[in-house]
């Protein structure tokens, strides 16, 4: 009997064999930390829907509440120097994003300021983001070291748990001494705060909000600080470097002392935030405010945000201006804004153009669902000056104020945490209406998928070869997952 003779196993053979058990493990990790979310977007429960009937968020008559609009950049970063440099007792910072550029490294060094003179300084960070941005940077273990601060980080990523992966903290706010917060949507670098060069520099929107009650049982504050706690206490939460000897290493040191001067030298430039206290000053009244927020957990959530947004939206008697950085919605999302445009004579979106976003994944789907969007029966605008426009907000008729984080994509309906806060306030309201009127004398009205309503002055900025090669490859390549964008 003639025997088949064996394959000689040669080391061509074994490494192809490793490269198909590793490309079989990729795929397998691509497929688990993907295809779960595209089917899974779930409804808000009933409970959810009778606080949202039950709620009164249009009561206007005047609370323990003060607030008002900072749309600059360099403002934010001011007024973040003059609020942390004044604390006295604590300090809560939450950021998406937070990077050590040079406004970075402003806050750094305000906030180890704060914790070197006794103030408890606690700072939560998206776990994604933490991995990416905070690695082992010497400034932020400086801080961490330091025993009257703590660094947290929610969700840090773990392939390991796939139906968590993609669960992030999108929630960006400031609480200062249980008086003071500023809510809006701005990261903590470069690109949102003060006037330094940067390659994409964006314009936001946050609220400054004084409870006048002083305390942390009164007011919008007490809803906050609330959610704060849930969040930091979650089992998903981590402490991150959190260790005094990280103190004896030279290069935490020199950190430290580069942070230390870089204090002095804020001090010198900015000495107005520095002597003049944050006194409510400018501010104006406002009704009972509301915090709408996401549930907290990692996996997918139930979209109550959204789900408030669209009914507070449709209650509009007049007009409804919605601003969003882009807009990537699925069938759930363009009923609701059908819903809004059906219920509302006059229902304006602003979005950035793909020329000004920055946002490559999300422009990419919008060029594919443009026409989507416009179905709605919304009027549908696109942002087409020189900055990115990064603010999330809306206004219904002239006395509502909404404004958060919330962008108008399907990861921030069910995989993010959100906040925006629903602020009555007439004259805030206002404000924000001419606002959001300004920015619309630097757009364009969209017709149709490929044509606008002429604009004297505005046209649609130039955009280079290479961004117009990469979007066309990126929506090819993002359309199979843009529940994820």
């Amino acid at each position: 009997m003639n025997e088949t003779p064996k394959k000689k196993i040669t080391p061509i053979r074994v490494l192809r064999r490793l490269l198909l058990a590793l490309g079989l493990f990729l795929l397998c990790i691509i497929v688990s930390v993907t295809l779960p979310y595209a089917f899974n977007h779930p409804d808000v429960s009933e409970d959810f829907r009778n606080w949202v009937e039950s709620a009164d968020f249009t009561n206007t008559a005047p609370g323990a509440d003060r607030v008002r609009l900072i749309t600059d950049n360099q403002e934010a970063l001011e007024e973040r120097i003059r609020l942390i440099s004044q604390a006295e007792e604590r300090i809560i910072y939450v950021t998406f994003d937070f990077r050590p550029d040079n406004s970075g490294q402003d806050v750094l060094a305000l906030l180890l300021n704060a914790a070197e003179r006794g103030v408890e300084v606690e700072i939560l960070i998206d776990g994604m983001t933490a991995y990416d941005q905070l690695g082992n940077t010497a400034y932020f273990q400086a801080l961490a070291a330091q025993p009257n601060a703590e660094i947290r980080h929610y969700n840090a990523p773990n392939f390991f748990r796939p139906l968590e992966v993609h669960g992030r903290m999108h929630d960006k706010y400031v609480i200062v001494d249980e008086d003071f917060y500023l809510l809006g949507g701005r990261n903590t670098y470069d690109y949102f705060l003060g006037s330094y060069p940067t390659e994409h520099p964006s314009q936001d929107l946050e609220v400054l909000v004084w409870n006048t009650a002083g305390d942390d049982t009164q007011g919008s504050m007490a809803e906050l600080l609330d959610y704060f706690g849930k969040v930091w206490s979650l089992e998903t939460t981590k402490p991150w470097c959190d260790d005094e000897a990280l103190l004896t290493r030279s290069h935490v040191r020199e950190a430290a002392a580069t942070l230390a001067q870089r204090y002095d030298w804020l001090e010198e430039t900015y000495p107005d935030a520095f002597t003049a206290p944050e006194d409510g000053s400018d501010t104006v009244e406002a009704g009972a405010i509301h915090l709408l927020s996401n549930p907290t957990c990692t996996t997918v959530k139930e979209p109550q945000v959204l789900y408030a947004l669209t009914c507070l939206l449709a209650q509009g008697t007049e007009e409804v201006f919605i601003e969003t950085p882009y807009a990537v919605c699925n069938d759930v999302m363009y009923d609701s804004l059908t819903q809004i445009a059906r219920s509302v004579p006059s229902v304006t979106m602003l979005v950035n153009s793909v020329e000004s976003g920055d946002n490559l994944m999300a422009s990419s789907d919008y060029l594919r669902s443009k026409g989507d969007v416009i179905d709605t029966g919304i009027s549908l605008w696109e942002y087409s000056g020189s900055l990115s426009s990064h603010g999330k907000c809306a206004v219904i008729d002239n006395d509502i104020a909404i404004l958060g984080s919330f962008n108008w994509d399907m990861r921030a309906a069910y995989l993010d945490t959100e906040l925006m806060l629903v602020i009555p306030s007439e004259e805030f309201a206002r404000e924000l209406k001419d606002y959001e009127l300004e920015l619309l004398t630097q757009s364009l009205q969209c017709v149709d998928e490929s044509r606008y309503e002429v604009t004297d002055g505005v046209a649609l900025p130039e955009m280079g070869l290479g961004k117009t090669v990469l979007l066309s490859i990126l929506q090819v390549l993002t359309a199979p997952m843009r529940y994820l964008l």
